[in-house]
C-alpha cells in the first residue's frame, strides 16, 4: 500500500477517534489523575480504544504504544517498527473546554517516525506527513495542500510555545540568539497540543521550542509532519534529530524550526 494510501486511511481512523472525544467535548468529562500526576478522561481512554482497534485492522502485526496503554512490556531498543498514538494530546486544554487538542498517530520505524498525522477535530484541522512523499494541510472534502503553504509575513520570526508551560527560559535565550543576529520583529504565540508542531509545518510559525517533558506520542506525529514541511527536529543541548528507540518514551527539550526561515540562524 502506498504511502498516501495509509495516510488516508490514518486520516479516518484519526476522524473516527476525534469524533469520539467531541461526544464529550465541553460536557464536564470527569476527571482522574494518574500516576505521574497528569489528567485523562473518558475521552482519552475511549478514542485510544478506538484507534487501537482501528489500526488492528488495518496493521494487525505492528505493536501500538499509546498513552493510556501499558506499554512496560515493550523494550524499546529493539523495537524495530510500532505505532505511537495519543488519542487526545492537549488533555488540559480540553479538560478547560479549549479547542486546541488534537489526535496524534504516527509510525515509527528504526527510532524514526515514517508517517504522521494530526487531527484537531474542534478546530477541524488535518495534517498528514511522510517522510517519502512530504507533508499536506487536509480539507475536509479530502482535498490537500502540500506543505509550507505561503508564509503569513516575510520579516518577522514568530516562535510558538506552549499555553501551560513556557519553556524554563528557553523562548527567552532563543528569542536573544536571533535578536542579535537580526533586526527583525520577533514575537510568540501560544497554542495547545501538537498543533505547534503544524504551525511550524504550515507557516504560520518560524520555530517552536519545549523545555518541559514530553512523551514519544506527543512528537512522534508532529515531528514528521514537520520534518516532511522542511522543518528540523532537534534535541535542544545535542542538536541530534530526537529519537524514538530508548525506554521511558520520554524525549529530550527540543527546538522545531523551518530551515528556509531559521536556517541560516545560529542558535
Amino acid at each position: 500500500m502506498a504511502d498516501m494510501d495509509i495516510l488516508f486511511k490514518l486520516a479516518d481512523i484519526a476522524r473516527e477517534a476525534g469524533d469520539i472525544t467531541m461526544q464529550y467535548f465541553s460536557h464536564n468529562a470527569a476527571v482522574e489523575r494518574k500516576k505521574d500526576g497528569t489528567p485523562v478522561t473518558e475521552a482519552d481512554k475511549a478514542a485510544e480504544r478506538c484507534i487501537f482497534e482501528r489500526l488492528a485492522q488495518l496493521d494487525p502485526i505492528t505493536p501500538c504504544i499509546g498513552e493510556e496503554d501499558d506499554n512496560s512490556r515493550f523494550d524499546m531498543t529493539n523495537l524495530p517498527k510500532y505505532w505511537c498514538i495519543d488519542p487526545l494530546d492537549g488533555t488540559k486544554e480540553f479538560i478547560k473546554d479549549s479547542p486546541e487538542f488534537s489526535v496524534n498517530i504516527a509510525l515509527v520505524e528504526a527510532g524514526k517516525p515514517t508517517l504522521g498525522v494530526i487531527y484537531a477535530p474542534a478546530l477541524d484541522l488535518l495534517y498528514i506527513g511522510g517522510e517519502k512523499i512530504g507533508s499536506y494541510k487536509v480539507a475536509s472534502d479530502n482535498s490537500f495542500e502540500r506543505l509550507p503553504l505561503a508564509y503569513y509575513n516575510s520579516t518577522d520570526i514568530t516562535i510558538v510555545t506552549s499555553h501551560l508551560y513556557s519553556g524554563g527560559g528557553s523562548p527567552d535565550k532563543l528569542r536573544t540568539a536571533l535578536m542579535e543576529q537580526t533586526d527583525a520583529r520577533i514575537g510568540f504565540k501560544r497554542m495547545g497540543s501538537s498543533i505547534k508542531f503544524c504551525m511550524v509545518a504550515e507557516g504560520s510559525a518560524d520555530a517552536y521550542i519545549r523545555a518541559g517533558r514530553t512523551m514519544f506520542w506527543d512528537t512522534a506525529a508532529g515531528h514528521i509532519i514537520a520534518k516532511g514541511a522542511g522543518a528540523k527536529v532537534l534535541a535542544w543541548n545535542s542538536r541530534q534529530e530526537l529519537a524514538y528507540n530508548t525506554n521511558g518514551l520520554e524525549n529530550p527539550h527540543f527546538i522545531v524550526y523551518n530551515t528556509r526561515r531559521l536556517g541560516k540562524f545560529k542558535f
